[in-house]
């Protein structure tokens, strides 16, 4: 994989483009007061430009969700598989820095679905897929 992904936190510069990957995607835009931290809680991916995010939910407990990932709809690399795969990584590595013992996630997707596969999570076998990271 190209050596030059960086990873970090969102910024509210970065919806600019979010919001526009949601619309392109046929989604509305998110409010961010229903994201973590009102749309901070999350981890960014980027190489030369933006590619995909994720946010991790954070509770009163030990426990973190992983939620609302969505990339580039215009970012057709090769390397578009990995990229998903970093930053589902990189939400799991912010969980544990914050102490969090158990993350889970629920999608439909099939493509989040075959990168938490690839990645050796556990998951469920029903309409909505939990995955226990």
């Amino acid at each position: 994989m190209d050596d030059n992904i960086n990873i970090r936190k969102i910024e509210l510069e970065d919806y600019e483009y979010i919001d526009k990957w949601w619309v392109e995607q046929g989604f509305s835009a998110l409010d961010k007061s229903i994201l973590p931290m009102n749309g901070l809680g999350g981890i960014i991916v980027e190489k030369n430009k933006p590619i995909a995010v994720g946010y991790l939910y954070l509770t009163n407990s030990k426990m973190g969700y992983i939620d609302n990932l969505i990339a580039d709809p215009n970012y057709k690399s090769k390397d578009r598989f990995d990229i998903i795969i970093k930053l589902i990584q990189a939400c799991k590595q912010m969980a544990k820095e914050l102490g969090i013992l158990d993350i889970w996630a629920i999608t439909k997707s099939k493509g989040i679905l075959k990168r938490c596969e690839t990645l050796g999570y556990n998951i469920t076998d029903s309409d909505h897929a939990i995955i226990s990271i």
